[in-house]
């Protein structure tokens, strides 16, 4: 840290934004009331400008997880610089940074140094000596995503914060406009959108990897319109959804369905849902081997052996799975093309993929009762 500048731009304006977006709001509410409008001004942009960061810096431009139509791309780069969190280029190579040295010094958010430091602190810094842009050679290539790197500070402020004003004014209420849409909005966008860099990497569940310390969070996935399902996500960064689940709240998920189904994107990575089974199994065999290895051997004999058992006709089914699943997916990309069999060979493999689904799932549930049993009674015996 010896060597970096502070940025007293951005702690300037981190520290005075709150004030004014929080105390002022509620110091003009009190004073002016509320109109009806205002309100709604701010959950506009805040949905709108949360989804362009979530979506489209995060999903399509740190990931490319999905393509996406050139004027999408303008519309989520023309808003998400509206969230004044640097421009979509500076934005992707930190996040790529943060993926590739997770939970390491070289993390620019790294939770180790600290829950503010992940949240904020590592914002009041500049970039560190030798800094480049290196692993975004994409992003360097896309003629949008440079002019926003080049204007996105007059586009933050002089539109982010002028055009809820304007808006203001056509009401009679600039003043409101302003704090409302713009200030309120900022700060709360900022603080939802750090809390995934801080609370996910330290309140929820892990149950796709234990090898970092990102979690999924499903109550900062509604704050964060999906973004919280951060377990998921770093153990599967190229998939497009975050809440993979589809009851799970992730509407930058749904807001990219929508895309393709109007046409405006394509190629919507997903991970075949076998990989992600064996990603949980994982876990969880690391715990059955973890509290195995704290259990006297004539305690864990049975249970180990009972384990490797139903671990192995997990496995078997699950490959049988994958396999089907594979031979789908290809099937499919062959039809695409306008190649491959006839329809009645697709759907029996597809009933195949279905019918091997449910002998994972059932052979699963099995094999995790036996765990379940084993760790309350290791449990209730220490």
């Amino acid at each position: 840290m010896q060597d970096r500048e502070r940025d007293w731009t951005n702690i300037l304006f981190l520290v005075l934004s709150p004030i004014v977006g929080l105390v002022g709001t509620a110091f003009y509410a009190s004073r002016f009331g509320v109109a009806w409008w205002e309100p709604v001004l701010f959950l506009v942009l805040f949905a709108s400008v949360g989804v362009a960061i979530g979506a489209g810096y995060h999903r399509c431009f740190s990931h490319r997880t999905y393509e996406c139509h050139p004027a999408v791309e303008a519309v989520l780069l023309f808003l998400g610089a509206f969230a004044l969190q640097n421009s979509a280029l500076r934005w992707s190579r930190d996040h790529r940074n943060h993926h590739r040295w997770v939970d390491t010094d070289r993390d620019p958010y790294n939770i180790r140094r600290g829950a503010l430091w992940a949240h904020v602190l590592w914002v009041f810094y500049k970039d560190p000596p030798g800094s480049s842009f290196e692993n975004v050679p994409d992003l360097l290539s896309n003629p949008r995503v440079m002019w926003q790197h080049r204007w996105y500070r007059l586009i933050g402020v002089g539109l982010g914060l002028g055009l809820p004003t304007l808006v203001g004014a056509l009401f009679g209420r600039p003043i409101g406009g302003l704090l409302w849409g713009g200030f309120l909005r900022v700060v709360l966008v900022h603080h939802t959108t750090f809390l995934v860099n801080s609370a996910a990497h330290l309140y929820g569940s892990r149950p796709y990897s234990t090898e970092n310390s990102a979690r999924d969070n499903w109550l900062l996935a509604f704050f964060t319109h999906g973004e919280g399902y951060h377990n998921f996500h770093h153990r599967f960064p190229s998939d497009f959804r975050n809440g993979v689940r589809w009851y799970q709240w992730d509407p930058n998920k749904w807001c990219i369905q929508a895309l393709r189904l109007s046409g405006l994107a394509r190629n919507l990575r997903v991970t075949p849902p076998p990989v992600i089974e064996n990603a949980k199994l994982a876990v969880l065999a690391a715990r059955a081997d973890e509290r195995l290895a704290r259990t006297p051997t004539e305690g864990a004999d049975e249970f180990r052996a009972r384990l490797e058992r139903g671990r192995a006709r997990v496995d078997e089914a699950l490959q049988l799975w994958k396999d089907a699943y594979a031979r789908y997916v290809e099937l499919r990309a062959a039809k695409a093309r306008g190649q491959g069999p006839s329809s009645d060979v697709r759907i029996a493999v597809r009933r195949m993929v279905r019918d091997y689904e449910r002998r994972f799932r059932s052979t699963r549930l099995e094999w995790v009762a036996v765990l379940e049993s084993f760790l309350e009674t290791a449990e209730s015996a220490s």
